[in-house]
């Protein structure tokens, strides 16, 4: 994680509670207050754990109301489920954080250190949208025996977002931003409002905020996903791989697409009639010519740059719209310094869609050789004769509607508690208890889907007794209703009707109770100062009643089998009692080689109703041998339960295209094949080796077997504050991360390749494959395993570096320049999918998404009513996968990719600020590095854009109100 500086009113939590209180520099290091990571009050740099901040100005120069786009800068995480990434991965719309890289259910997001609600039914991920930028004061993020502090789900550790208390005063703010293609257009405005009242013992604030994204940018609307995609070619075994660029494939085109005789065919999409393809400028392009005659498969892999054919990511959001209501109140009164009452509520509206492309024939799909669609122009390029088995066309439906998601999200939740302080063995005491109840609903609904099971019954036409054309399955059902369909024409609208469909809503809801307190406290003295404790007790109950969308629910009135996917529902709870302490002991202070040496330690009980018994702790220490130099341990260990998604995941099934690691390309070309696949896959036998890709069923179930997952934490570091460069901090740490038998999901083409990749046929993923007696695929099943292993390590440094110029001997109001820098250095991100087979093991630094060297570096200028910051944003480079090595490869590696972003603010009057910016302020392109031109992807994501930026050059404004 990334290390800064921080004084009090940048990190601390004033746990007086005094409104814009500001602590001097001299003030802070002794100032008694809380900071992420523990609930002692203490000094502000004296934690062994090291804490990254985002700081109000820091939120304000990005100019965005979605602070997870700002969060997300910090090297510590891995861009995950945000608004540029969540359109194919899943709950469109969703922004949540993955710290380390180990997924957002290894990742605790508190606010005002307390647990959240989720936002998805079903698991731990809490929607950072609901948590608006400008109710934020700061964030902090740790890492590092953050599990015994905060309990389950911080593995990787804890972002608590600290927001504005005792405000009074009110602050509006109206923002516009855009991309600067004129498209991207979103619009927001927010209202803070509070005031104090009995001599400013009590405070009321309110805050509401509405942000419209209406906009949808697709990957026809950029460049660098619209204009072909790069690929890796090559003519032979004995040359190495280059890229070809502005590839597009012949199964995209809007006419569909026939090879008759040796010779490829475009059909008119009007008439039928065959005519010559409209192909890009340099005609096929395919590295290794394919010969037509005898593919197997040239739908499939025939190549060219242009023509009538469309782009790889045309139709995908590469950015999904949304829109966001959002509304919280709190009050607080303080009846005597023992006792302060407090009481909060939200409620947050969110809806977003997912967009996707219309439906394409891959080259598989086939019209019947006595289907009355086969013309006479068919028969005779084909040699007066179709085969018996039909012929096989490819084409992207462009005439089918849009296909989309639609969600709808409402959050509540309320949070009443008490705090205060008294004495206790001669020592000042605290305690701080709270009751939080949350709900989530969500909603969702499939518009202009494929019921694929429709199609394929309707491409299976015939010649009816009339000599009209019907479904074949209507000669056994004539009353099925089934709509015979012409894939090599414009389809009818009755034919559009008979295979799309849009679902009704279904409901899923989520409701969460907690009930925490603590006390904490001194016991005696030591030479170092009191030794300190804390003791408290938490109650958590969780239960999700996962709905499903009706026509796919058998036990609906609504289901209809016709469409292929099937889903049931269910009710999950779960409930965990637990009781914690902490303990600090300051050995020695102010003593010659011993300025600070402390030692601390935490241990958490855990009694889950699901999964028993857990134990998490941790102990640190610091030594500070002189003021200028710290240095800080933690070791300890985190436990995460199996949460309600990943134990009682409802039965789905679905379809998906799959290919077979057995068929006869994959068993000559995949990568990652490994010396027992040919073995394997001979002992299987499959009777069809020749089809590529195959439309199959995936059964997704929760797995009521899975047991908590256990990692070891170590972090150590050093904190430098040089007293002859004043305002200067440096920081250094080194983390690890070694998570066992890891709750994990593998995506239905690993399941398959790992069955046939292992040293038998005897292992754990060929149980969850199944085959028919003739050895073919039937159906995957996917479910969470514990099973997998995680190993992250690397080192963390920031700098923080605050200089007023009049410092140089400049007069008058010189203003003040200040860096603030973060860098990662990912030593290490292995993943073992199964630690039985070390030919599983996969490394990740320096693969999209994992950069061995990810920084921010911001530079900002102050001074009475105005300010500009620069900041800078570095990824390493980084390749597409582990198989691609320089031996065999001629172009491996994205080049250093830097982001310029630059904001400025003045004050217009006393009470008004205009503030503005670019960011990716020159415009960069994503690399034409295969996969990263749709912003680092991968495969088992469905090409989400994750690492890049995919929507170019953005710039906002925003108009501030306040008094």
């Amino acid at each position: 994680m990334s290390c800064v500086t921080f004084s009090a009113n940048a990190l601390a939590q004033n746990v007086s509670n005094q409104p814009d209180s500001v602590l001097t520099d001299s003030d802070a290091a002794d100032a008694p207050i809380i900071v992420t990571g523990s609930r002692i009050r203490r000094a502000a740099t004296d934690s062994t754990a090291p804490i990254a901040t985002v700081d109000s100005d820091q939120i304000k120069a990005a100019g965005t109301q979605n602070i997870a786009d700002v969060v997300n800068q910090l090297p510590a995480l891995a861009v995950t489920q945000t608004n540029q990434t969540s359109n194919l991965a899943g709950n469109a719309g969703i922004n949540a954080l993955d710290l380390r890289g180990m997924g957002t259910q290894r990742t605790l997001v508190l606010v005002d250190g307390r647990r959240q609600v989720a936002a998805i039914p079903g698991t731990s991920a809490v929607d950072l949208s609901n948590i608006p930028s400008s109710l934020v004061e700061r964030v902090e993020v740790i890492t590092g025996g953050a599990s015994a502090l905060y309990g389950a789900d911080a593995v990787a550790g804890v972002a608590n977002f600290i927001l504005k208390k005792d405000y009074e005063g009110i602050d509006a703010n109206a923002r516009y931003s855009a991309s600067t293609r004129g498209d991207m257009d979103t619009y927001g405005i927010d209202m803070l409002a509070g005031t104090n009242f009995a001599d400013s013992r009590g405070n009321v604030t309110l805050y509401g905020f509405y942000e419209n994204t209406p906009d949808t940018v697709s990957g026809a609307d950029r460049p660098w996903t619209s204009d072909g995609y790069p690929i890796y070619a090559r003519a032979s075994s004995e040359n190495r791989y280059f890229i070809q660029d502005h590839v597009r494939n012949i199964n995209t085109a809007d006419a569909a697409q026939l090879v008759l005789g040796g010779k490829l065919y475009s059909v008119d999409r009007g008439t039928g009639a065959l005519r010559d393809p409209i192909l890009g400028p340099g005609g096929l392009v395919n590295a290794v010519p394919v010969d037509l005659d005898t593919s197997t498969d040239p739908l499939g892999t025939l190549l060219t740059n242009g023509g009538e054919y469309n782009g790889r990511y045309d139709g995908l959001y590469l950015s999904v719209p949304s829109k966001r209501i959002n509304t919280r109140a709190s009050a607080s009164f303080e009846v005597s310094p023992a006792l302060n009452l407090f009481a909060n509520a939200t409620f947050a509206h969110n809806k977003s869609e997912a967009g996707y492309l219309q439906m394409t024939a891959f080259g598989t799909d086939v019209v019947p050789a006595d289907s009355p669609y086969i013309t006479d122009a068919i028969r005779a390029a084909s040699g007066g004769s179709v085969p018996d088995s039909g012929v096989q066309f490819a084409r992207r439906f462009m005439e089918l509607p849009a296909p989309r998601t639609d969600y709808d999200r409402k959050l509540f939740q309320s949070v009443v508690g008490a705090e205060g302080d008294f004495s206790l063995f001669a020592q000042p005491w605290n305690y701080s208890t709270y009751y939080s109840y949350g709900k989530t609903t969500q909603r969702v609904r499939d518009v202009n889907s494929t019921a694929y099971d429709r199609w394929y019954l309707g491409l299976d036409s015939t010649t009816g007794a009339n000599g009209e054309a019907i479904c074949r399955s209507t000669l056994d059902d004539p009353g099925n209703g089934c709509v015979p369909i012409n894939p090599l024409v414009t389809l009818t609208p009755e034919m559009i009707d008979y295979i799309t469909y849009t679902s009704h809503w279904s409901k899923s809801t989520l409701t969460q109770q907690v009930l925490s307190g603590y006390v904490s406290g001194g016991l005696f003295d030591l030479p170092g100062g009191a030794v300190q404790v804390v003791l408290g007790a938490e109650y958590r109950k969780e239960k999700n009643d996962i709905g499903a969308i009706p026509e796919y629910n058998p036990d609906s009135p609504l289901y209809d089998p016709s469409i292929g996917t099937m889903a049931d529902t269910l009710v999950g709870k779960y409930s965990v009692k637990e009781v914690f302490g902490e303990v600090h002991v300051p050995i020695l202070a102010n003593t010659p080689f011993f300025d600070t040496l402390s030692v601390d330690g935490a241990l958490r009980l855990s009694d889950y109703s699901t999964a028993g018994s857990t134990t998490t702790w941790k102990v640190g220490g610091e030594w500070a041998p002189i003021p200028d130099i710290r240095f800080r341990a933690t070791y300890g260990q985190a436990v995460r339960a199996p949460n309600i998604g990943e134990l009682y995941t409802a039965n789905s099934v679905s379809g998906l295209w799959i290919t077979d690691p057995c068929n006869d390309y994959n068993l000559e070309n995949r990568n990652t094949r490994t010396e027992y696949t040919a073995d394997n896959c001979a002992a299987i036998n499959p009777a069809d080796t020749v089809s590529y890709w195959v439309y199959k069923d995936i059964i997704s179930s929760g797995n009521l077997d899975l047991q908590p997952e256990t990692a070891k934490t170590l972090t150590v570091g050093a904190v430098v504050q040089p007293r002859f460069i004043p305002g200067l901090t440096f920081t250094v740490d080194y983390y690890n991360i070694d998570l066992r038998n890891a709750i994990d999901a593998f995506g239905a083409q690993t399941l398959i390749d790992k069955c046939v990749d292992q040293a038998s046929l005897d292992n754990i993923f060929c149980p969850l494959i199944e085959r028919d007696e003739n050895g073919n695929i039937q159906s995957v099943q996917t479910q969470k395993l514990n099973l997998a292993q995680y190993l992250t390590r690397g080192v963390d440094f920031g700098l923080n570096y605050s200089l007023p110029l009049s410092r140089l001997g400049i007069e008058g109001d010189a203003g003040t320049l200040s860096v603030d820098a973060n860098y990662t250095r990912l030593i290490k991100r292995r993943y073992t999918l199964d630690p039985t087979d070390p030919n599983s093991i996969t490394e990740y630094a320096g693969i999209f998404g994992s950069p061995k060297w990810k920084g921010v570096v911001r530079t900002s200028y102050t001074r009475d009513h105005m300010g500009v910051t620069w900041t800078l944003r570095h990824f390493s480079p980084m390749k597409n996968s582990t198989t691609v090595t320089e031996e065999a490869y001629e172009d491996v590696w994205t080049p250093d990719v830097f982001y310029n972003d630059i904001s400025a603010y003045v004050d217009v009057t006393d009470n008004i600020e205009l503030s503005g910016g670019l960011n990716n302020m020159f415009d960069r392109k994503p690399p034409r590095i295969p996969g990263a031109e749709a912003g680092g992807s991968n495969f088992e994501l469905s090409y989400q854009s994750g690492v890049y930026d995919v929507i170019g050059r953005t710039f906002f404004l925003t108009l501030r109100f306040h008094q």
